[in-house]
């Protein structure tokens, strides 16, 4: 039987929810600028957006933290264990399933769509780290040649090879 104390919780929790999908939502719009962003290789606005994602990454943390809480504090109340019978954490899903309508609809709800935000942050997440690793070793390569002088090899009269004496291009640049 659900007790006043965890329905106000379970609504609690489906606010933070609905809060958890908003910081993801804006997380992934600032993660759509960013690659825009990285398109016209503006470094101050890609600079700029990772100050902004990395403060709500720290308030999802948060969030993330305070969710836990609630949702043991109303296993707590049902008088449920926070592990299911697989040993694996109760998932919102089967938490829901504990409350009668309309409670029952409102988490499933909330639930569903902070799993569709994550998933699409998730999906920016995995795109940006494929651009940034190929960005880095295509840098690291321009890297290499302008601090190598490489130059074509040069040989004596008696086909040994001899240093060209070519300078890196930074080193010619002063």
């Amino acid at each position: 039987m659900v007790t006043r104390e965890v329905d106000l919780l379970a609504r609690d929790l489906v606010r933070l929810l609905g809060d958890l999908a908003g910081l993801h939502a804006e997380l992934a719009m600032h993660m759509r600028s960013k690659l825009d962003a990285i398109r016209r290789a503006d470094a101050d606005r890609i600079q700029s957006i990772t100050a902004r994602e990395a403060v709500l990454a720290d308030k999802a943390a948060e969030r993330e933290g305070l969710r836990r809480q609630i949702t043991a504090r109303m296993l707590k109340g049902l008088g449920r264990e926070a592990a299911g019978p697989s040993g694996k954490p109760v998932t919102l899903a089967e938490l829901a399933e504990l409350f009668p309508e309309p409670r029952r609809s409102q988490l499933l709800v909330a639930a569903a769509g902070l799993r569709e935000r994550v998933h699409e942050v998730d999906g920016l997440r995995r795109t940006l780290s494929l651009i940034t690793n190929e960005m880095l070793a295509h840098l690291g390569e321009v890297l290499k040649v302008m601090c190598a002088g490489v130059g074509q090899d040069v040989y004596s009269r008696s086909g040994q090879r001899l240093s060209g004496g070519v300078a890196a291009v930074f080193e010619a640049m002063g």
